[in-house]
């Protein structure tokens, strides 16, 4: 083994040097903001009127959420509730001409816009964390703790307004206790942070600079929380599509979801017949690699409670993208306890299959935490058994841990993983170094894994600045390094990566990367530059890279642009382009639109060319409200071709009390 003695011992170096420079720090009384109650509600119009909030209550002052750089703009913020709702207002000062404040819909996607983001752990165990965001125009994102699928009717809906002011914006929200998972009734102390995003400068920023350092968490003392009464219903998604398919004649589905409480913390979410066929797919691109990869997974079943069902980093136990269809499955999420969490799902495909995922992760303290893991594929010829049991603590700014996996599987027998590993986040700094092993055997059947059979170690060091003025917005550099052999004592590969990026206030971001890789006795080698402009404009924006080198003792060079055009206010265009010429040529196309005739009703399509072969899909869709969501559908979105195919499809919700 050619091992990087000098990247290693470099790694250890800088962790140690820094290690008693960054201390625990006790919890800083003026980052806890006082649990005082409204006592008359805040009206959330967007207008933040003087004596609407305790003043008590009223924080300022926010930090680069990576570097802790004080923000060169202010920007404060309000914090009350009372028996039925959390309160909260943001205001910051800057150039309104500036602000970005394209969308406007209930539960969107608001990245690129500036905004507000409350991050609120009720359990006040820093491990169950909700945010809510909001931005000038009163449009809202949510992310409950677990995941949750996007559909109204079970993610819920908070109430939020803001406005363009003289001297910038701001912007209210109002949310229900009832939207999350609460503790039971009492007065408690919640975890809580604050990000502000800034569009002119492409940058989060955070009330409190934690560097991951979760005993850092601001602390919302002594609040009151009210005794939510369990909603005792069944909430039931059925759906309906009916339509004509070339070559197919007729065609027509019926299936439901559905959705309970079992307890105050606890979700219990079914499906029977999903369906699967018209959700869009991820695609993937066309980047060179010794190793299989996974696109992202789309399917709202498996997004209920994702979070409880993370079974591990580059290696996966479980990994839903594994089962492509099923008749039936059930998904149970939440919290056991204050220091809790559990998910567990099982899927059935009727005479074919049977998946099943159970996970359990228990917050030690503020510092250490334990993972527990089951996963089973009950097929017949290929049954495996995986388990895992992983091990977090942290002490200061120095993170260990490690990651144990194990599989057992009809036909290959039993194997196991296991990573024990460093790491080191100090503001601009961020290194860490891993030993990892693989056995021969190690299969996940149902997960994802992308090699075995493999013994060695890797290390990665990379720095970022925030320079205060200038033209230069942010710059940064990193490397990564490995060394692995087989578990004979052969040789397996060695690779390092160096890179590096600037991004100018202008907008105008650059990188370049290098790279060197021996596998199994093959040199290789790769130099990639790209270019973006302007990076402060979510919605119109171009990028282009190149990248040129050998993969597998083969000569390669590749081109991608991509971009994103938004000619009216609420019509926009995505695509991008990739040529791989290596002895052959490959080519991919993707091109997607967007247009918002109203609050809730849009049509949208995507095309999608590999090698001349192309599918393409047009969709309209009245949805995003609570009520009957309704959709129409020309092509098959999860094909590799087009396909003659009109589909009309009713998702009409009721609820059942008991």
């Amino acid at each position: 083994m050619k091992v990087f003695c000098l990247p290693l011992a470099w790694t250890a170096i800088l962790i140690c040097s820094n290690a008693q420079a960054t201390p625990s720090v006790p919890q800083d009384q003026t980052f806890t903001v006082p649990g005082i109650a409204a006592t008359t509600p805040p009206i959330a119009d967007g207008v933040i009127n003087d004596g609407e909030y305790p003043e008590a209550n009223r924080r300022q002052g926010f930090s680069d959420a990576d570097t802790n750089l004080t923000s060169d703009e202010f920007a404060e913020f309000w914090l009350t509730y009372d028996e039925k709702f959390i309160y909260f207002a943001g205001r910051v000062k800057t150039d309104p001409r500036r602000v970005v404040r394209q969308e406007y819909r209930p539960n969107s996607n608001i990245r690129g816009n500036d905004n507000f983001t409350l991050l609120l752990d009720p359990f006040g165990a820093n491990n169950n964390f909700n945010s809510f965001s909001t931005n000038s125009n009163g449009a809202t994102s949510i992310n409950l703790s677990g995941g949750r699928a996007a559909k109204t009717e079970w993610l819920g809906e908070i109430e939020a307004n803001g406005r363009l002011t003289d001297s910038g914006w701001e912007t209210e929200m109002k949310i229900p206790w009832s939207i999350m998972n609460l503790p039971s009734a009492g007065t408690r102390d919640l975890r809580f942070n604050v990000r502000w995003f800034r569009s002119n400068k492409q940058n989060s920023y955070t009330f409190r600079f934690i560097n991951n350092d979760s005993s850092l968490i601001p602390v919302w003392s002594q609040v009151s929380i009210p005794a939510i009464p369990r909603d005792r219903s069944i909430s039931l998604l059925p759906y309906t599509f009916l339509g004509v398919e070339k070559g197919s004649g007729p065609i027509a589905n019926a299936g439901l979801d559905f959705k309970t409480n079992l307890s105050e913390t606890l979700q219990f979410v079914g499906t029977v017949n999903p369906d699967f066929r018209n959700v869009e797919n991820s695609i993937l691109s066309l980047d060179f690699s010794f190793f299989e990869r996974l696109a992202n997974e789309n399917r709202p079943f498996f997004q209920e409670g994702s979070e409880y069902l993370r079974f591990g980093f580059d290696s996966r136990l479980f990994a839903p993208q594994r089962i492509p269809t099923f008749d039936t499955g059930l998904n149970i999420y939440g919290e056991l306890d204050d220091k809790t969490n559990i998910g567990a799902l099982t899927t059935i495909d009727f005479g074919n299959r049977q998946a099943s995922a159970l996970k359990l992760s228990h917050q030690l303290n503020d510092n250490e935490s334990l993972d527990f893991g089951l996963v089973n594929n009950a097929q017949p010829g290929r049954n495996n058994v995986a388990g895992l049991l992983n091990y977090f603590g942290r002490s200061g700014s120095i993170e260990y841990y490690t990651i144990n996996q194990y599989t057992a599987d009809q036909i290959d027998g039993n194997g196991w993983r296991n990573n024990i590993g460093l790491r080191y986040e100090d503001k601009n700094l961020n290194a860490g170094t891993e030993y990892v092993s693989i056995s021969p055997e190690f299969l996940p059947r149902i997960g994802f894994s992308r090699e075995r059979d493999l013994k060695g170690y890797s290390a990665y060091g990379s720095y970022q600045v925030t320079p205060k003025s200038g033209s230069i917005n942010s710059y940064d550099m990193s490397a990564n390094l490995s060394t692995f052999d087989r578990f004979s004592g052969d040789f397996y590969r060695n690779e390092i990566n160096l890179n590096g990026g600037v991004n100018l206030r202008s907008g105008l971001s650059v990188g370049i990367g290098i790279n060197q890789t021996q596998f199994e006795g093959v040199f290789d080698r790769g130099l990639g530059i790209g270019a973006a402009y302007p990076t402060n404009n979510p919605y119109n924006q171009v990028g282009l890279n190149y990248d040129t080198g050998t993969f597998r003792g083969e000569q390669f060079e590749q081109y991608e642009l991509n971009w994103r055009y938004r000619p009216l206010n609420r019509l926009q265009f995505n695509g991008s382009t990739e040529i791989v010429e290596t002895t052959e040529t490959d080519t991919q196309h993707i091109l997607s639109f967007n247009y918002d005739i109203g609050k809730f009703e849009s049509i949208g399509g995507r095309l999608v060319s590999f090698n001349g072969k192309s599918n393409w899909f047009l969709s309209y869709r009245l949805s995003g409200k609570k009520g009957a969501e309704y959709f129409i559908l020309i092509g098959d979105p999860r094909a590799d071709q087009f396909t003659d195919r009109l589909v009309f499809k009713a998702v009409v919700p009721f609820t059942i009390k008991y």
